[in-house]
């Protein structure tokens, strides 16, 4: 049987089994967790690291770019300084050139006036006497070069007697101009007959002293009258010294004015007048005047009179009445017809300046 002592030893060793049993498994398991959360701390610390050196890479990368950008803006407003400056110098040496040149043409021009007045007051005035002039242009051509011829005949004691402008509509390549000088004259539309009437009644207007009549007994005025009416010319008499009578003025003198800019009204009326004129057999009766054309170059329309024969022995030709000198050398030229020559600086003139 068994006592109880025994059963109290029992007991009391059973608790201490127990005690012992839970002291050595808690030691064992408080070791693992405590190597685990070391572990776990050290990787966050490390990741902690890792994470502050990219922000600090991040934050010194960013001021290094933004000191860069500082420089870079520096630079360009430097720049742009330096452009603006650049640029208000050129404009100030431009304009005190512009202002320099205009000063120089404003100079060169009232030298020119003064030297012009000078020497036509030291010329005989009378240089142009007891001549009458009629002047022949297309309409578009330089009206202060027509000025200039006008004050030059004028201011020589010549009689200016008005300017026979041509009108672009006189094109016998127009359908309805032909149209209408077919009526004027009663034939048919045949270009090349009704050129020959055209010509040969404006001809007889400006030198013939007879009356010229067509098939249908139109006298030379009336067919004139009705070229004004129907926009083909118009006289103007603006400036004029006289009252003129074409018809009645047979000693009149001519001046055909043209630039290159109207070469086909040139060839196409202008040269056949010429030749017509010609053919009624009196030399020396005018001069061909070819003034500048910004578009082009000169000698279009004086040389198509120097390169024939018959018009180069019954008309002077000038190519040049730009300068002051050259308005001088007209003056003379008109004054010696009617001795034709032919004078300016192309090739195809005999001298400069008459002598």
């Amino acid at each position: 049987m068994i006592n109880l002592r025994y059963h109290i030893v029992s007991v009391v060793a059973v608790f201490l089994a127990l005690g012992i049993g839970l002291a050595l498994g808690s030691t064992f398991v408080d070791s693992i967790l405590v190597n685990e959360l070391e572990d776990q701390v050290n990787e966050f610390k490390i990741d902690r690291d890792a994470a502050i050196d990219i922000k600090d890479q991040a934050v010194a990368e960013k001021k290094s770019a933004e000191e860069e950008l500082e420089v870079l803006r520096i630079e360009w407003l430097q720049e742009v300084q330096t452009h603006d400056a650049q640029l208000e110098s050129l404009r100030r040496s431009a304009g005190e050139e512009v202002n320099a040149i205009r000063e120089q043409s404003d100079a060169e021009r009232k030298d020119n006036v003064l030297a012009l007045n000078t020497i036509e007051t030291l010329m005989p005035r009378d240089r142009l006497e007891g001549t009458s002039w009629v002047i022949v242009a297309p309409t578009g051509v330089d009206l202060s070069a027509i000025s200039e011829i006008r004050e030059l005949l004028t201011g020589s004691d010549g009689h200016y007697l008005g300017t026979l402008w041509i009108r672009p509509a006189m094109s016998f390549e127009n359908s309805e101009t032909l149209m209408a000088l077919a009526d004027l004259f009663g034939v048919e539309p045949s270009s090349k007959e009704i050129m020959g009437l055209t010509v040969s009644h404006v001809a007889a207007w400006l030198k013939a002293h007879e009356e010229v009549n067509d098939e249908d007994g139109q006298m030379v005025n009336e067919a004139i009258n009705q070229m004004r009416y129907l926009g083909l010319l118009r006289h103007d008499r603006y400036g004029s010294s006289t009252t003129f009578n074409p018809l009645e003025n047979s000693d009149s003198r001519l001046i055909f004015v043209n630039d290159s800019a109207h070469m086909g009204l040139h060839q196409e009326f202008f040269i056949p007048v010429l030749k017509e004129l010609t053919d009624r057999g009196q030399q020396g009766m005018g001069a061909v005047i070819e003034i500048a054309h910004e578009t082009s170059s000169m000698g279009e329309v004086v040389n198509k009179i120097r390169n024939e024969a018959e018009l180069a022995e019954t008309w002077s030709t000038f190519d040049e009445i730009g300068s002051v000198e050259d308005r001088l050398g007209l003056l003379l030229g008109l004054s010696r017809l009617p001795l034709v020559g032919h004078y300016g600086s192309l090739s195809t003139a005999e001298e400069r300046f008459p002598k």
